[in-house]
């Protein structure tokens, strides 16, 4: 494995662990819609960039 494939393993872990975070702020005063979405974006282009590196 090399380090750029594991900071993009490391950075999709990251976005996917704030992603469910944010779920389960869900329903709280915490919650903020718009860091939500964020999240989201984040973690699919973390994915995305996951992806191609494995190919």
């Amino acid at each position: 494995m090399t380090t750029q494939q594991s900071s993009v393993e490391r950075r999709y872990v990251e976005a996917a662990a704030a992603v469910a975070r944010m779920v389960r702020k869900q329903g709280t005063p915490e919650y903020d819609p718009r860091a939500h979405e964020a999240a989201l974006e984040r973690e699919r282009k973390a994915a995305e960039a996951f992806r191609l590196h494995r190919r």
